[in-house]
């Protein structure tokens, strides 16, 4: 079973994404995850994207993945966090993880903290590439 962690800062962008895209404002609603070396939450995918959806929570496999997260489990993630449970939700082939800011960004640096908004961003700062 593929593995997926979303820091707190992850959730909570892509729920403010939703937000924007709410009142009317134009707004990318996803973030790109290819941080396989990330020292104690490696993904186990290479890439994949992760979109904030006002639909159903879909995941999408295949050799470029989507993950479609609904404001549901988005902030379903948030509250375990908030309760201090290890947040996870279960789809066929794939567990994300919730994963508190103050544990998934030790000792990172300032570029590796910063969601990546869009496909387009994502590429120019280089974090969309295949290593």
């Amino acid at each position: 079973m593929e593995k997926l962690y979303l820091s707190r800062r992850d959730l909570a962008t892509l729920l403010q994404k939703l937000d924007s895209v709410r009142n009317g404002e134009v707004s990318a609603c996803t973030i790109i995850k290819n941080d396989t070396t990330h020292p104690v939450y490696p993904p186990t995918l290479r890439r994949i994207a992760v979109v904030a959806v006002e639909g159903a929570d879909q995941y999408l496999p295949g050799v470029s993945p989507r993950l479609h997260l609904s404001r549901t489990a988005l902030t379903g993630l948030l509250d375990q966090l908030d309760r201090q449970v290890q947040g996870l939700v279960r789809f066929d082939g794939l567990e994300a993880f919730a994963v508190p800011d103050e544990k998934y960004y030790v000792d990172r640096d300032e570029a590796d903290t910063m969601p990546v908004g869009d496909l387009f961003s994502a590429f120019i700062r280089g974090r969309g590439k295949q290593r």
